[in-house]
């Protein structure tokens, strides 16, 4: 079966570098992702390749999560594991004339009987994505906000 992929992007108007290392520590995740329940660093050390995550989810069964790729402030990837899926994502901070543009792709192999709902779940995760990419935007100093989907429509709220 073919991997569900998700695709989300958004255009911030904060400086890349801030973007990148607020986007890029996945200890952020909860913020803005109203699916995570918890995330704990398993590793020692900044953020960088090798670095590793426990990850639980409102649905679904807990995650370990491994950054695959480092690159500041330009891309990150990660992989991640589960009895239910297997995950890869890839993010890149592009800069702009007003800030930066957020580029986010999943793939997500499903296992067993879920691989049958894979239609269904790249049409429920589509939006949620887009939803959870432009809350990568706040009002605190720290995280970026600002932003603006591809249509062009401004969007400002709390991680």
């Amino acid at each position: 079966m073919r991997p569900v992929v998700v695709e989300a992007e958004v255009d911030v108007k904060r400086p890349p570098e801030e973007v990148f290392d607020y986007c890029s520590d996945h200890s952020n995740e909860p913020e803005w992702n109203p699916m995570m329940k918890r995330i704990e660093k398993l590793t020692d050390g900044p953020v960088g390749v090798g670095t590793r995550y426990a990850a639980e989810f409102v649905k679904g069964p807990p995650m370990v999560m491994e950054y695959t790729r480092y690159e500041r402030p330009a891309t990150w990837s990660l992989t991640g594991n589960s009895r239910a899926l297997t995950a890869s994502g890839s993010w890149r901070v592009l800069p702009t004339a007003d800030g930066a543009h957020l580029v986010m792709r999943v793939e997500m192999e499903l296992h067993g009987l879920l691989s049958l709902a894979a239609p269904l779940l790249r049409r429920r995760e589509q939006p949620m994505f887009e939803r959870d990419l432009n809350k990568h935007q706040g009002p605190d100093r720290r995280s970026p906000h600002g932003a603006s989907n591809r249509a062009g429509g401004g969007v400002r709220c709390r991680p």
